[in-house]
């Protein structure tokens, strides 16, 4: 880090994990331990946001501006903020309309039951390209299946907490969360990295996952929204006192689009898309983030960061190996917001080489 920009970050922090205490008077008291079932999405913030969220500067709205598995906006909902989350997948975006934007709606036992009965009018879309690719022809036709009645559910929010689950039990069941190639494999007790998991009745982990989404909507007293927009879209369109930043970590070797493809089909490109490219059947035409190429990334930040500038505080997630470096990235910042903090601790995620591997957040002002 060079001298200069040293000086001018007003606080750096090593941090250990700690445990952050809402105030609990913020909730009726049935709904103080409500929790979403834990998240298998690259880069998640599961194990980081109780950490993320102590050093949230004090507020009443925020914006998840890459909301992912959802998880930062819920607990941001469960300390009374109204949130707002945006996430450009639509398979993420079913997370935050499941369990943050709605408040109230949930699943009855007969919206349940409807889900898993045969629908007759199923197509067999999912059958005809991916048995034997990601799952088994059974499983193929249980997704058909489901589809089609999640289609036929009347409220907005049932078929968000419907989606949401689908596309949960559909990474589950998929080794390291990525849709790939050779990984039907892993379904072979003799193979080193089995687990019973991916061996799981596709209808039990769906109803798990229904039935942890569901459980865990409740009003916290705010209208909360989620958007399935490119950010550089909305950012100039919401008005929030913070803004918390996630982007994909440039040099991670993540390509969200293609990583998670087979659930933006399910979400999102069901039917209408026949020809497919290689093994894994990945489909010809991405939306282009603007994060998943590293050519673009400085540019993407100074965009990013220009269309923010209307809100007062940033928060951004970040590590020591993305791209651009430490100190490139900070003199970016510094060209809209004057104050830095830094915290950082060491940090390793499921997959990937995590040595020597340091989470940053900065809070910028």
């Amino acid at each position: 880090m060079s001298k200069t920009i040293c000086e001018d970050l007003i606080k750096i922090k090593r941090s250990s994990a700690c445990s952050l205490h809402p105030d609990t008077s913020l909730f009726p008291e049935e709904d103080i331990f409500k929790q979403i079932p834990r998240t298998q999405y690259l880069g998640s913030k599961q194990k980081l946001v109780r950490w993320i969220l102590e050093h949230l500067p004090p507020c009443n709205s925020i914006l998840d501006a890459f909301s992912g598995s959802g998880i930062v906006g819920y607990e941001l909902k469960r300390i009374g903020k109204r949130v707002v989350c945006n996430d450009f997948l639509t398979s993420s975006y079913y997370y935050a309309e499941a369990f943050v934007e709605n408040n109230r709606i949930t699943l009855t036992e007969d919206d349940i039951n409807f889900l898993m009965s045969p629908n007759h009018h199923r197509e067999d879309y999912i059958e005809r390209h991916f048995t034997d690719v990601f799952y088994t022809r059974e499983e193929c036709q249980f997704l058909d299946n489901l589809h089609a009645n999640i289609l036929e559910l009347k409220n907005e929010y049932k078929r968000d907490i419907a989606y949401a689950s689908a596309v949960r039990t559909c990474i589950q069941k998929i080794p390291g969360g990525k849709f790939r190639s050779n990984l039907l494999k892993y379904r072979d007790k003799e193979f080193p990295h089995y687990r019973p998991k991916f061996i799981k009745k596709i209808e039990k982990t769906f109803l798990y996952f229904l039935k942890g989404y569901n459980d865990a909507v409740f009003d916290n007293g705010q209208k909360n929204e989620a958007h399935n927009e490119g950010i550089f879209d909305l950012l100039p369109k919401v008005n929030v006192d913070v803004v918390y930043f996630d982007p994909p970590y440039g040099g991670s070797g993540f390509d969200y689009e293609r990583d998670y493809f087979f659930v933006e089909l399910f979400t999102n490109y069901y039917g209408q898309i026949e020809t497919f490219n290689g093994k894994t059947k990945t489909y010809p035409v991405f939306k282009e983030s603007g994060f998943n190429k590293k050519s673009q990334l400085r540019n993407s930040f100074l965009k990013l960061f220009e269309r923010a500038s209307h809100i007062p505080v940033w928060m951004i997630s970040y590590n020591n190996r993305s791209i651009p470096s430490y100190d490139e990235f900070i003199g970016l910042i510094k060209k809209f917001k004057s104050r830095i903090e830094h915290y950082e601790k060491n940090y390793a995620y499921k997959t990937g080489n995590n040595e020597a591997l340091k989470e940053y957040l900065f809070v910028c002002r």
